[in-house]
């Protein structure tokens, strides 16, 4: 992975929680990644997995355990509450519930334009006019500015959401599970619209979900999380057509299938995740792996490797996939196109 071309990049970042009992729930775990300049970059995982922990911790929203976060270069984890003001503005997060995260008594206008406002863009009118800009960006109308969010549709108020991020003119944004609220039709409208937005602005974007299919859709590079730690990284046609971790494979043999196409492989994965709490030693997805397990599994934590250029994956049995694999997941695109 060239780290040159990185605008963000975690190291060891690692989130720890202590219970009121004293317990650690161990929601992120040494994870070390990159996200490209331009790129959409896919975040996949079970419920409880850390997928949003680890989003909040690249906008520093929360404070890593241990570990350091890169933005451009700069180590975001070693700065102060005034040195990090400034890289603010190019750091903005997308929630999964629009109306939740929109104050319910001010208007479109007024949820808008507060960024532009304390970056002192302009006049009063100047302000108004670029707000109307940003609503027309998302697909609103400028006559939609005096209402109140739940005057909105779902859609529409995502819509309002995805404005007020780019009124501060990010470079990189966290999208968490964006469309995971909204009806399936309303679903594709707002990932068209997301990446229109990554191509005509050059965003670099973290786009959180637990659905491959929304994921595959948007995504240049696909991450796979499993219990806190990252267990499959690689282009998204290589993790989709030739995953090399076992519970990737299962992930994507449990999508519903539609239609007579036989699928390559059935998987069934037995019990249930382990607690953050309790996480195994070894492997931590051995306890629920189907493939014949070696005493390094039970032991021995995989690394991250290589196994293809820029294909990585944690797991001691894993090997290079030379056929794609028939999943009821159409994993043949459209993939967004190379980054330029």
């Amino acid at each position: 992975m060239n780290q040159e071309n990185a605008l963000v990049r975690a190291e060891d970042l690692t989130r720890h929680f202590v219970t009121d009992l004293g317990r650690t729930v161990r929601a992120v775990d040494n994870v070390t990644f990159d996200v490209l300049r331009g790129e959409t970059l896919g975040l996949v995982g079970e419920s409880g997995c850390g997928k949003t922990t680890l989003g909040r911790l690249l906008c520093r929203f929360q404070e890593p355990t241990r570990g350091k976060v890169f933005f451009d270069g700069v180590d975001l984890t070693g700065l102060g509450p005034g040195e990090l003001r400034r890289f603010r503005p190019r750091i903005q997060m997308i929630f999964q519930d629009p109306l939740s995260s929109l104050n319910p008594h001010k208007t479109a206008e007024q949820i808008i334009d507060p960024p532009l406002r304390i970056r002192r863009y302009g006049t009063p009118s100047a302000i108004r006019d670029r707000v109307t800009e940003l609503m027309q960006l998302v697909g609103l109308d400028a006559s939609h500015a005096p209402k109140f969010p739940h005057q909105f549709s779902g859609g529409q108020q995502q819509r309002i959401a995805i404005a007020r991020a780019l009124a501060a003119q990010p470079d990189f944004i966290v999208a968490d599970e964006p469309v995971a609220s909204l009806d399936v039709s309303i679903q594709a409208q707002i990932l068209s619209l997301l990446r229109r937005l990554q191509k005509q602005l050059r965003l670099t974007v973290l786009f959180i979900s637990h659905d491959l299919g929304v994921v595959s859709c948007v995504s240049h590079r696909i991450a796979v999380m499993y219990l806190g730690r990252i267990v499959e990284i690689g282009p998204a046609h290589a993790v989709l057509q030739r995953p090399l971790h076992p519970y990737t494979r299962a992930l994507l043999a449990a999508v519903p299938q539609i239609g007579p196409e036989p699928r390559s492989e059935r998987i069934r994965l037995s019990g249930d995740p382990p607690s953050p709490m309790d996480v195994p030693a070894g492997c931590r997805f051995h306890t629920r792996c189907y493939l014949k397990l070696t005493s390094e599994c039970h032991t021995q934590e995989p690394a991250l490797r290589e196994l293809i250029s820029g294909h990585r994956a944690a797991c001691h049995l894993a090997e290079p996939v030379s056929d794609p694999v028939r999943y009821p997941l159409n994993v043949n695109g459209p993939f967004p196109g190379p980054i330029s």
